[in-house]
């Protein structure tokens, strides 16, 4: 009995030393930084009403449309930087979507949808730019509560910086096996001011063909999606992004770029940049206006899905379409309708009941495509006139009255006014169509001519054969007076 009880102590006593080796390596792992600390997601602090605010944020919205990408930097707490979203706020973020009937995409999901697969039920991709430890010790856990999925997109040389500010291959690599996480690339070592903008394609191709062969390296699968450094697309020849990746995502575009199959062909897609100070329900109200919509509306009992021509929203006194607000400064107005939800806008029609207009007084403008090739309508007193792509294309005279009734009608390349219910003008533009949606507009000589009102404005779709059909074809300029 003794012998057994010595032998099995003996057999204990190996196995413990021969352990030990391994038990050092993992706490010295530890120790030196390769696995930090994870913290636990924090407390859910969601009011009911809070809550049931967020759910009506998402009725009425389609149950599939294209994503809204959103881009993350840092999550952790009091760092003072405006790209760190603290860990409960960024839980109030994923309660919010989740309440509003979003869910989120994989990589692969996204990458499949854009190269021509199914529209996914109404979803976000949620996107992490530079690789940060934050990722792992805070977001990680708070994914996890809320069985939600990220995308994390690496400045490959620099994981594994003595700084503790990026992420470990090894962090890397347990974010990889949690099934919580796609490892994307955002570039080898451009991720610097003058990074991209200041190499030359050939060096930019290099360094991106070295971020790939990083993630091999580590046993990483191949990137499917690639985010500009800065957003600074200048320096990445679009060839050669298009022959690495599925798709390349920017915060900043000239016109909205949803992820859409006409917005984006080039496949360059726009995110939304989520910041410290936006809270949930500006997130969930903001994701919801970038939901794609059918071309059914009444836009102005939507004053604030309206955009300025920086595609900010609007103050209160830039509104000058219905009266009760009409600025008084200024001799131009402009503002586009909730442009992200209308991108993929095609065979629609637009109808708008102007007051107002005076001779020699201010001219209404209504353009529709906004983002592509726009075709605009221009009515003043006594004018119509119909542009495409800047240019005047067609125009006619109308009897003087101050109140006049539009209705334009786009499809494809195509599009047809009509004043009035008598007055038709008609155009084609060249190019590819690029986006949809309407934009509307007002001038004036001075400053003490009234601005147009806009009494009516719907949208709706246009049934087959509009725009006029056969005769549009070869039009390229009509003038009659």
């Amino acid at each position: 009995m003794n012998a057994r009880l010595a032998r099995a102590g003996l057999g204990l006593l190996t196995a413990a030393v021969l352990a030990a080796p391994f038990a050092a390596a993992w706490h010295l792992q530890e120790g030196t930084g390769q696995v930090a600390a994870q913290h636990a997601a924090p407390t859910a602090g969601a009011a009911p009403g809070q809550m049931a605010a967020w759910r009506e944020l998402g009725v009425g919205l389609p149950d599939r449309a294209a994503p809204v990408v959103l881009a993350y930097h840092d999550i952790k707490p009091g760092s003072g930087s405006r790209y760190t979203v603290a860990p409960k706020r960024f839980d109030a973020h994923l309660s919010a979507l989740r309440a509003a009937g979003y869910r989120t995409l994989t990589a692969r999901e996204f990458a499949t949808y854009v190269a021509g697969g199914p529209v996914p039920p109404r979803s976000v991709l949620l996107t992490f730019d530079d690789g940060t430890k934050g990722l792992w010790v805070h977001a990680d856990r708070i994914l996890a509560r809320h069985r939600m999925h990220g995308s994390a997109f690496l400045i490959t040389g620099r994981v594994g910086d003595p700084r503790p500010y990026y992420l470990t291959w090894t962090e890397v690599s347990r974010m990889r096996q949690s099934g919580r996480w796609d490892l994307q690339s955002h570039s080898h070592d451009l991720h610097h001011r003058r990074g991209a903008a200041a190499t030359s394609p050939s060096a930019a191709r290099r360094d991106l063909e070295r971020s790939l062969a990083a993630f091999a390296e580590h046993g990483l699968p191949r990137p499917v999606l690639f985010s500009y450094p800065f957003s600074e697309t200048r320096g990445f020849a679009d060839e050669v992004v298009g022959r690495l990746f599925t798709a390349a995502l920017t915060n900043r575009s000239a016109t909205p770029l949803p992820p859409s199959r006409r917005a984006a062909a080039a496949g360059r897609f726009e995110r939304l940049e989520v910041l410290s100070g936006t809270t949930a329900g500006a997130l969930v109200r903001e994701v919801a206006r970038r939901t794609p919509r059918p071309p059914e509306a009444e836009p102005l009992a939507a004053r604030h899905d309206w955009r300025s021509v920086d595609r900010r929203p609007l103050d209160p006194g830039d509104f000058p379409f219905n009266g009760a607000r009409r600025p008084r400064e200024g001799d131009y107005q402009y503002a586009e309708y909730t442009p992200h939800a209308t991108a993929d806008w095609d065979h629609y029609t637009v109808r708008a009941d102007v007051t107002g207009l005076a001779p020699e007084g201010a001219t209404f403008g209504l353009t529709a495509r906004v983002g592509g090739t726009p075709m605009q309508v221009r009515i003043s007193y006594g004018r119509a006139r119909l542009a495409g792509d800047g240019q005047v294309v067609a125009e006619r005279e109308l009897p003087g009255a101050e109140v006049h009734r539009i209705e334009l009608t786009v499809s494809g390349r195509r599009a047809a006014l009509r004043v009035d219910g008598a007055v038709t003008l008609t155009t084609t533009v060249p190019g590819p169509v690029a986006t949809g949606g309407i934009a509307v507009s007002a001038s004036r000589p001075d400053r003490d001519t009234p601005w147009p009102v806009v009494t009516a404005l719907r949208v709706g779709r246009c049934a087959g054969g509009c725009a006029g059909g056969d005769d549009l074809q070869g039009l390229q300029r009509q003038v009659v007076r």
